[in-house]
């Protein structure tokens, strides 16, 4: 049998589309859970990966980036949406530990265990890296399947942001604060 760093990841990739489509399309409500430890638990019990390894480093760099980022896009994005709910205030915050479960496990997987997994190299100067792009196209792939819905694709445009702050911060936690904060502001404005 093939023994090989990219295989640990692939294999991984879908087992977790899998699970998970069957979990959102028969238990909904344990959907979120069950996703979020095998994105964390697969690297971290099967691959035994290290936090440092996963990308939990340069934690304040990785909150400034990620708030930075997400005060500048999002704003934006939300006024140019069509479909477009007020958000109250309280609305918004209930909903941020939910998400930040969400963006916690996918950030682990397709950011941390995939950047460990494969060498990295500049595709467009530094701004569009070889990781970056994959990560990206497998995670659109991966929300199309999973959702059962090819329109789920379009979550590649906001991973490339997370790609660029996972790069950029040396840090996990600048993709998880705006990929957390981009799902919560995508439950009021959606295109």
């Amino acid at each position: 049998m093939l023994n090989c760093r990219s295989c640990s990841f692939f294999k991984s990739y879908f087992a977790v589309i899998l699970i998970t489509a069957i979990s959102v399309r028969f238990f909904p409500q344990y959907s979120p859970a069950v996703t979020s430890l095998l994105l964390v638990g697969i690297p971290v019990l099967i691959y035994k990966k290290s936090a440092e390894e996963l990308g939990f480093q340069n934690i304040k760099k990785g909150l400034i980036w990620g708030t930075a980022i997400s005060l500048i896009i999002l704003p934006i994005y939300y006024l140019f949406v069509p479909e477009r709910n007020s958000i109250a205030l309280s609305s918004f915050i209930s909903l941020i530990p939910y998400y930040f479960g969400i963006a916690l496990g996918e950030e682990v997987f397709f950011r941390g265990f995939f950047y460990s997994t494969f060498e990295n190299e500049n595709l467009v100067g530094s701004l569009l890296t070889k990781n970056n792009l994959v990560s990206s196209i497998l995670f659109g792939i991966a929300h199309a399947l999973i959702y059962y819905n090819p329109s789920m694709f379009k979550v590649f445009f906001p991973s490339l942001v997370m790609g660029f702050l996972y790069e950029r911060s040396g840090s996990i936690v600048a993709p998880i604060v705006f990929h957390c904060f981009s799902d919560v502001v995508y439950q009021f404005a959606r295109f």
